[in-house]
Order: C-alpha cells, then sequence, then structure tokens
C-alpha cells in the first residue's frame, strides 16, 4: 500500500492533484511524463495496494517477491521523475561553463 501510496505522491508532485490515482496514471501517459509500459506498472502496483486494502478471506497475500516488484517499481519511477531530470539539468548546465 505504501508503494501506491508512493505513486500517488510523486504524481502529486508532478502536477496531477485531482481526480483518482487510476485516472492520474493514465492522464500522466496521455502527457508522456510516463511510457505506456510504466503506466501499466503502475497500475500493477495500484491494484496491488487496493487488493490489501479491500482484502477478503479469499485473497492471496503478498510475498516478499510480490513487495520486491512493488519497490523496484516506485524506485524506478522516482528515478526517471525526479533523479534523471536533475542529472540532465546539472549536466547542461556544466556544458553551458566550458562552452
Amino acid at each position: 500500500m505504501l508503494c501506491a501510496s508512493s505513486v500517488d505522491a510523486m504524481l502529486k508532485e508532478k502536477g496531477y492533484k485531482n481526480d483518482s490515482l487510476y485516472n492520474r496514471i493514465n492522464k500522466a501517459a496521455k502527457d508522456h511524463l510516463v511510457t505506456q509500459e510504466m503506466a501499466q506498472w503502475a497500475h500493477e502496483v495500484r491494484l496491488d495496494a487496493n487488493d490489501q486494502r479491500h482484502t477478503d478471506e479469499e485473497t492471496i497475500l503478498p510475498d516478499e517477491s510480490d513487495a520486491k516488484k512493488c519497490v523496484d517499481f516506485v524506485l524506478a519511477l522516482g528515478q526517471f521523475l525526479f533523479v534523471l531530470p536533475a542529472q540532465i539539468q546539472s549536466g547542461l548546465m556544466e556544458a553551458k561553463k566550458h562552452s
């Protein structure tokens, strides 16, 4: 559930604050903030969290492998949305200094 909250927080930080997480993921993909594949993975994380929030007796509990997949995605999304753009901006500024 915390991974889905992380996806939610990152999208909000990028300006996607209105509507449901489902719709915000789709809008981020439509706006090319994330790729379609990243949106699919984000929906998997979202659905896994929904399973845990709305669990019934027949729902299979997640295991360590499931948790690792969710954490791997959130780390990748953070790299893609925040770290990589900052590195690119820094590199461009450094290149300007040497021009």
